[in-house]
């Protein structure tokens, strides 16, 4: 019971509060590949500034998944944040499979490795943040 929190009246899961936070990390890159797609409009993008564009909107969303989800746990920050990574990683592998089909076009193992380590750090970060807003 420990593991539950209470948010909007209602008591989350551990499973269900990191699919949201992943959700919220996922969000988080939407805004970033926006944001660095305007950026793109404005100058002559190379395909080196592209690759290292959308690796950073990873990396950007990954952390602030992890942020929200060890946040609302507020315990086991590495551990929620890496679950939370992990879910980020599979919905961003399978959008890129059904839409893009660029799932085999880009280095799997070390967008995983990104996406855990950011998301791990963002949850330990979440953890220790003072302020219990969630």
């Amino acid at each position: 019971m420990k593991n539950n929190r209470l948010f909007g009246g209602r008591k989350l899961s551990v499973l269900s509060s990191t699919a949201l936070s992943a959700c919220v990390g996922c969000g988080a890159i939407f805004v970033a590949v926006l944001a660095f797609a305007y950026v793109i409009t404005k100058i002559d993008a190379t395909d080196l500034m592209l690759s290292v564009m959308s690796t950073a909107a990873l990396g950007i969303g990954a952390y602030a998944g992890g942020y929200v989800c060890g946040k609302r746990q507020r315990r086991n920050g590495l551990l929620s944040g890496v679950l939370c990574g992990v879910f980020i990683f599979l919905i961003i592998v399978i959008l890129s499979a059904l839409f893009s089909k660029a799932a085999e076009s880009f280095s799997v193992p070390a967008k995983l490795v990104l996406t855990l380590v950011c998301a791990g750090v963002g949850g330990v970060v979440g953890v220790n943040s003072k302020s219990s807003r969630f």
